[in-house]
C-alpha cells in the first residue's frame, strides 16, 4: 500500500429502533463502492455495544477518488436515506498514515 492513499473512517448512528434501517442502506452501499475506480478496500462495522452505531473503514488510491465516490448515485441516495434516519451528524475522518 502506497503513502499516497487516503484512508477514512465515517461514523453513522441512529437510535435503536432504526439501527435496521440503518443498517440495511449501509450494506447497500458495499458492492457498489468496492467496484469503483481508486477503492482499495470498503469495510463496515457495527458498534458491539451500541447497535445503531456503523462505521466505514475506506481505503482510497487518493482524494480525487474520494471525491469521485462522494458524487455517485448510490452515495446521494444513501445521504438521501441517512436525512430521515440518523440521530447524529455524520462524522468524516481522512487520515494519513503517519507510521
Amino acid at each position: 500500500m502506497s503513502n499516497n492513499t487516503l484512508n477514512v473512517v465515517a461514523i453513522a448512528e441512529t437510535s435503536p429502533e432504526k439501527a435496521e434501517d440503518l443498517k440495511s442502506v449501509c450494506l447497500g452501499l458495499i458492492d457498489l463502492t468496492r467496484k469503483e475506480t481508486g477503492c482499495i478496500s470498503y469495510e463496515l462495522y457495527q458498534d458491539v455495544t451500541n447497535p445503531g452505531k456503523f462505521t466505514f473503514i475506506e481505503n482510497w488510491q487518493s482524494k480525487e477518488h474520494l471525491e469521485a465516490h462522494l458524487k455517485t448515485q448510490h452515495m446521494a441516495d444513501a445521504g438521501a436515506a441517512f436525512g430521515k434516519i440518523l440521530t447524529k451528524e455524520l462524522t468524516i475522518l481522512m487520515l494519513n498514515k503517519l507510521a
